[in-house]
C-alpha cells in the first residue's frame, strides 16, 4: 500500500477539497441549553433559525436546533476554526436549498474566514436520529 496523498493544509493554488468537518449533537443537550440557559437560542441562532425552529412540536423545534447547532460546528471545522475562535456561531445560518436540501448563509466574519482558505460555496448535509444530529459540511 501507498498513500494517495498528503495529510494537512491544501494548497492554496491547488483543486479540490479545502476542508471537511462533521459534528454530532444530542438533541436532548440543546433542549436543555435553551430551556436553561438564558440568551442561549439569541447568541447562537440567527433570527430566522429561530423563526424555522419555534413553532414546531417540542421533539421537532429540538431536532431543528440541534442541527443547526452540528451545521455551524462543522463548517467550523472545516475551515480549521474553533467554536470559540474568530467567528460567531451566529455568523453561520442554516436556510433551506434548492430540492429540500439545507445550504449555510454566511455573515461576514464567517464569509472572509471562508475566503482565507480559498474555498467555494460549502456543501451541508444534516441528519438526525432520535437523539442524535448530524452534519457534514466540505469545502470545496
Amino acid at each position: 500500500m501507498r498513500p494517495v496523498g498528503r495529510m494537512g493544509k491544501s494548497d492554496p493554488g491547488q483543486r479540490g477539497m479545502k476542508g471537511i468537518g462533521v459534528d454530532v449533537v444530542s438533541v436532548t443537550r440543546i433542549d436543555r441549553a435553551l430551556g436553561r440557559t438564558r440568551g442561549f437560542a439569541e447568541a447562537v441562532f440567527t433570527s430566522f433559525e429561530r423563526a424555522e425552529c419555534e413553532g414546531r412540536p417540542m421533539r421537532a423545534r429540538a431536532r431543528r436546533y440541534a442541527s443547526r447547532f452540528a451545521a455551524k460546528e462543522a463548517f467550523l471545522k472545516a475551515l480549521g476554526l474553533g467554536v470559540f475562535g474568530p467567528v460567531a456561531l451566529a455568523d453561520v445560518e442554516v436556510r433551506p436549498g434548492g430540492g429540500g436540501r439545507a445550504g449555510l448563509w454566511l455573515g461576514p466574519t464567517a464569509a472572509r474566514a471562508l475566503a482565507q482558505t480559498g474555498g467555494a460555496t460549502p456543501l451541508l448535509s444534516l441528519s438526525h436520529l432520535e437523539d442524535l444530529a448530524l452534519a457534514l459540511v466540505v469545502v470545496p
